[in-house]
């Protein structure tokens, strides 16, 4: 589900998420026959950033992935950081945040290209797919897991969100099928610089 801004039908996906209407209000769409369970981390469990979960998903039916995934910061930003980069004036109008994350395969498939089912949920219960701007959006660099990705890589990443005007973020939450209990992050979200500071 993480997709660049520049396709359209990742458009629909992720505004339908924002907007809570369609496949990712309430619940994601769940990828292919998608199941998933945890090691190390119950269902429902629910954490503060900075904390860890390893999590087991399976993004498609021949492929198991296993990771250690650490939300680290949630973090609001100006609107004026996506200008140029949005096409209508609903995303316009939204809120961006930039969630700081860092993942480790600690499995055995090579999950290069997955996108992890990692979503920001808003203050009015919606879930929100992560955004790959694409180009040279230096800001935050939003998409897919690297490829490869093999056994033992690490990574972190910076994720971009939208919240529909007049919400915030609740917290994070992972949640690769529908049913499942999702695991949640949840903590102090970082504001906007001042305009002059360095």
């Amino acid at each position: 589900m993480w997709r660049t801004l520049l396709v359209p039908a990742a458009l629909t996906l992720s505004l339908a998420a924002c907007s809570g209407s369609g496949p990712g209000a309430g619940a994601p769409a769940s990828p292919g026959t998608a199941t998933a369970r945890t090691v190390g981390t119950e269902p429902g469990t629910d954490l503060e950033l900075g904390q860890s979960a390893v999590l087991v998903w399976q993004p498609a039916a021949d492929v198991t992935g296993e990771l250690e995934l650490s939300v680290d910061e949630v973090a609001e930003q100006r609107r004026s950081v996506l200008d140029g980069w949005t096409r209508d004036d609903a995303m316009a109008a939204s809120r961006p945040y930039f969630v700081t994350v860092t993942l480790a395969n600690v499995g055995e498939a090579d999950l290069g290209g997955q996108d992890v089912p990692l979503y920001l949920r808003d203050t009015d219960g919606a879930l929100g797919a992560p955004w790959t701007v694409g180009g040279d959006f230096r800001a935050c660099q939003s998409g897919p897991l690297p490829s490869p990705f093999e056994p033992d890589a690490e990574a972190a990443m910076c994720l971009v969100y939208l919240v529909p005007e007049g919400g915030r973020v609740r917290d994070m939450v992972f949640q690769p099928t529908e049913g499942f209990d999702p695991i949640t992050w949840s903590g102090d979200v970082r504001e906007p610089r001042r305009r002059g500071e360095d």
